[in-house]
């Protein structure tokens, strides 16, 4: 079976049967057809070539093809996987078609085709074989038009129709309203050196909103592309505003022709190199080169739209007016109230991934539904908050961000739909901040005014603001995790610690949602024997405790007892000691590249604060004290010293990096800095068992 891509040059006739699929998804049986510059004739009638989007010809060739009877387009691939593969020798794989078309009607309705010919060159590379693409009932569909293996010999493997299956995806964790699909289907018999090609298209008739129209491809990934093409086709009167990022060098802007009343954009990139991954980098739409495009040129379209859909659904209704005067009944200040409020959204009303249409994945349910449920997703839930607050008094309103572990940084420039996840934008006096009151990730833990570290540099979509700005990153104090330590040396070298550790921000956050889940004194038992034996091989653990991780009045502390057998080692009448549990929390594992391509990135800020006592046996005296160290730069500051108390030693440091970023040419000053100060705590204090010198 041939697929022919309009545009092009043929003629035929005598066929079996041609099936010709136009752009407005109408199909036509032929038994004859001849296209002649710009019209095409079939035996029933004249049509123009631009509206028709696929041909098929069905002859009597059988389902494998011999390699006598190779196509052009068949040699054309093999020969290009040839020079493909002289290009990158030490690939697992190659893309060697990349072939994208966005096509926008007049009626607002649209589509994307996509044609893909892969070239398998390694066993973790036949998962090409399998498609998959979801769809929703009612919105649009996934219309395949062929899929085959092209065999190094030149034998053809045409899939069957009746091969591709139609899915309902899974349930589990997430709320379904039965609409989504999925199309899919896997090539058999795929091996390594094969090429995997195939053609699809997704067809929205019913867009979630017909004014709204963007587009976006990435001409690179980890696999090198050959030839890779962007093609967007909108009626001649639309305004498009198209932006490219990283695009290789010699890309040169994108072709423009007007024709017919339509207009379109092509953009081409060839022999594209793979990108290098690199650990703790940002998501890969940062670097990767591709396209945005869109008919927004402002955001107040997206503006109006989503904040006539919340709006709609956060009204406050007298169970929400009672609700929020119930929670807040006892509070004395605002804030109280906030925190009241944001405390009893993340524990009362449960997190559920909901799919469903644009009423409900892009600006949720009525505030008054999700109540009465008990659950919703982040939008819901960001909803709910809101209306609440408002009910309370307090100004507030739903926002869309991308969180920082998986979504590209926006480019306010070009506005389009963004974001992953809903949160919630507060405004109290002459300020505003920002509160997750989703609870997903752990258990609704967040203790005011701490939210999710995924939330934390990343722009905000405020609708009924009508403003788009960045979450600032939050001061590392906010994050401090303080631990204090009594030590007690005994004449053995065993150490017993009585440990207590005062967390804040998202490492609280974590801390909570665990001791909430180990109800049970044998699990708890078990995580904190954990702990110490990180510490040191050996650890006994004698004792611990915690406050209530459902107290938010407070910050979470943890106290541990514990004792390191022979822990400090001896050379003669020297006895050394190490520092423990400092060396531990000042492990940078993320600095162990010597340079960087990319940004090194962190969820969050970060402050880490240690302060040590340590009481020596008697007749023990200190024979060493390593020096106070004092560094600082852009990114990281670190103070540290040791004292000396009476007769025994106290330690005191603290660590903290503001910036959640750090940029290629700052890490390699970075890593200097972090290197210093994990090589300082190699300095063992030295002790004299037998008297000695006090002096440090």
């Amino acid at each position: 079976m041939k697929h022919l891509f309009i545009p092009i040059l043929f003629c035929v006739a005598g066929l079996e049967a041609v099936k010709v699929e136009f752009h407005d998804t109408t199909l036509l049986d032929t038994e004859t057809l001849e296209l002649t510059g710009q019209v095409v004739y079939t035996d029933q009638d004249t049509f123009t070539r631009r509206s028709i989007k696929v041909i098929t010809l069905s002859t009597q060739s059988p389902v494998a093809k011999e390699p006598e009877e190779i196509e052009h387009d068949v040699g054309h691939l093999l020969n290009l996987s040839v020079g493909a593969k002289g290009m990158f020798p030490e690939v697992k794989g190659i893309l060697l078609i990349d072939d994208g078309r966005y096509n926008l009607n007049t009626d607002g309705t649209r589509s994307y085709s996509y044609h893909k010919a892969y070239l398998i060159l390694s066993k973790s590379k036949l998962s090409h074989a399998t498609f998959r693409r979801s769809f929703e009932e009612g919105e649009n569909q996934v219309n395949v038009h062929f899929a085959r293996v092209i065999k190094p010999d030149g034998r053809v493997f045409e899939l069957p129709p009746n091969q591709i299956k139609m899915q309902t995806p899974p349930t589990k964790g997430s709320l379904f309203f039965r609409r989504d699909k999925i199309v899919t289907f896997t090539l058999p018999d795929v091996e390594i050196g094969d090429i995997v090609e195939y053609s699809f298209e997704n067809i929205q008739f019913n867009p979630w909103n017909r004014e709204i129209f963007e587009a976006s491809y990435y001409f690179q990934d980890s696999d090198p592309f050959i030839f890779s093409r962007m093609v967007v086709d909108v009626p001649e009167a639309e305004i498009l505003k198209q932006k490219t990022y990283n695009m290789p060098e010699g890309t040169s802007e994108p072709g423009i022709v007007i024709e017919d009343g339509r207009k379109t954009y092509t953009w081409i990139a060839e022999n594209v190199a793979p990108y290098d991954p690199e650990p703790s980098a940002p998501p890969s739409g940062d670097f990767r080169a591709h396209v945005q495009a869109t008919n927004q040129i402002t955001w107040d379209g997206l503006f109006d739209w989503y904040a006539s859909f919340q709006k709609e659904r956060m009204k406050i209704t007298r169970e929400i007016h009672m609700l929020a005067d119930s929670l807040t009944i006892l509070s004395e200040t605002d804030e109280e109230k906030i925190a009241s409020v944001y405390h009893w959204m993340q524990k009362d009303i449960r997190y559920i991934s909901i799919k469903g249409a644009a009423s409900s994945g892009v600006s949720g349910h009525p505030a008054s539904y999700t109540l009465e449920r008990g659950f919703g997703d982040c939008t819901d839930k960001s909803i709910l908050f809101s209306t609440l607050l408002q009910a309370a008094g307090i100004e507030a309103y739903p926002v869309y961000v991308g969180t920082n572990r998986s979504v590209a940084m926006l480019d306010p420039e070009v506005p389009g739909y963004y974001g992953n996840h809903c949160i919630t934008e507060v405004f109290l006096a002459d300020s505003s901040f920002y509160l997750d009151a989703t609870g997903s990730t752990n258990g609704g833990y967040s203790r005011y005014p701490s939210f999710s570290s995924g939330d934390h540099g990343v722009y905000a979509v405020n609708a009924q603001k009508r403003k788009v700005e960045l979450i600032p990153v939050p001061p590392a104090q906010e994050h401090l995790r303080s631990y204090t330590l009594e030590i007690e040396v005994d004449k053995q070298g065993n150490l017993l610690v009585s440990a207590r550790m005062d967390f804040n921000g998202p490492y609280e956050t974590a801390w909570r949602a665990t001791l909430s889940r180990l109800t049970r004194k044998e699990d708890q038992r078990l995580r904190f024997e954990k702990i110490v034996n990180s510490i040191a091989p050996g650890a006994r653990l004698q004792d611990f405790s915690f406050t209530d991780p459902d107290d938010f009045s407070t910050p979470l502390s943890l106290s541990l007892t514990y004792v390191l057998s022979d822990y400090v080692k001896f050379a003669g009448s020297v006895g050394i000691l190490d520092l423990p549990v400092v060396d531990r929390n000042l492990r940078f594992s993320k600095v162990t590249l010597a340079e960087r391509k990319l940004p090194l990135v962190y969820s969050t800020s970060s402050a880490i604060r240690h302060d040590i006592k340590i009481s020596l046996p008697r007749g023990w005296k200190i024979a060493y004290l390593p020096k106070g160290f004092a560094q600082e730069s852009d990114e990281v500051k670190y103070n540290a010293r040791y004292l000396v108390e009476g007769k025994g030693i106290r330690f005191i440091d603290t660590y903290e990096r503001q910036v959640r970023k750090i940029e290629p040419d700052r890490y390699p000053k970075f890593k200097a800095l972090l290197t210093q100060i994990g090589n300082y705590h190699q300095k063992p204090i030295l002790l004299s068992i037998n008297g000695g010198s006090d002096e440090t």
